[in-house]
């Protein structure tokens, strides 16, 4: 089998147990299908959305049968790019995405200090511009790596930060607790929907470069953006397959 096709059969493993199989046995053959997903992600074409978007619906799930047999639940782990030096991917995706992080960052902190919005705390803000600034020193790598090449044409490429650092949150403001969620149109938890906002716009930016990036960048970019997706749900935000994919 191919990369793609193995993740695959992995990703789906637990959705292909028989009618009747024990909770715990599914459970247990559960546990490794966020992972594949990931891999679904980086290996097969046009499943990046998906890929990322089912990792963080599967440990929703793994969250909530953990709970149910005393088991550990997958953790919020921080959504950042510590220790990468480079990614192969178009800078203007990069820019995107830093866009995006640095955008949740400012909601986080402005809604944080309002006390308002169950969710909205200064760690994750500082997250998201911790994320927001690694991925801005990556597209001026890949920047300057452009330019180095194109230096003895007498080219050169020089990059903007991207980041607008304060953003527009009046309908924010306006809705600390619950909110109109853009993408599937229920309400959900505020917090939560600015945290799948993020997830869902550094997806976009992935899946819109005109190159395919290679498949350790797919791996490292899908796990940033699962990661803000499971804190979504984490905060409230439905993991159910028409909130997520329709």
């Amino acid at each position: 089998m191919s990369p793609c096709e193995q993740a695959l059969v992995t990703s789906t493993a637990a959705d292909a147990l028989p009618d009747g199989t024990p909770q715990l046995r599914y459970y247990m053959t559960l546990r490794s299908v966020p992972l594949a997903w990931i891999d679904v992600a980086a290996q097969c074409s046009d499943r990046f959305a998906e890929g990322t978007l089912r990792n963080a619906q599967t440990k929703q799930a793994l969250a909530t049968l953990a709970d149910k047999f005393g088991q550990t639940a997958p953790e919020v782990t921080a959504a950042r790019l510590d220790g990468v030096t480079s990614l192969d991917i178009q800078t203007s995706a990069l820019d995107a995405m830093a866009v995006a992080e640095d955008r949740a960052g400012f909601a986080m902190e402005v809604l944080a200090a309002q006390g308002k919005t169950a969710g909205a705390t200064l760690r994750l803000s500082d997250m998201h511009k911790a994320a927001s600034q690694q991925l801005v020193s990556l597209a001026e790598r890949g920047a300057s790596s452009s330019s180095s090449t194109s230096s003895t044409s007498g080219t050169g490429q020089s990059h903007a930060d991207p980041r607008q650092k304060v953003y527009a949150v009046d309908a924010l403001l306006a809705n600390p607790v619950t909110i109109p969620d853009k993408a599937s149109g229920l309400t959900v938890p505020t917090a939560a929907a600015i945290e799948m906002d993020c997830a869902r716009a550094e997806i976009a930016a992935v899946a819109d470069t005109k190159s395919k990036p290679d498949a350790d960048t797919l791996m490292i970019l899908s796990a940033l953006a699962a990661k803000h997706a499971y804190t979504a749900m984490q905060l409230g935000y439905p993991a159910t397959d028409a909130a997520l994919f329709e």
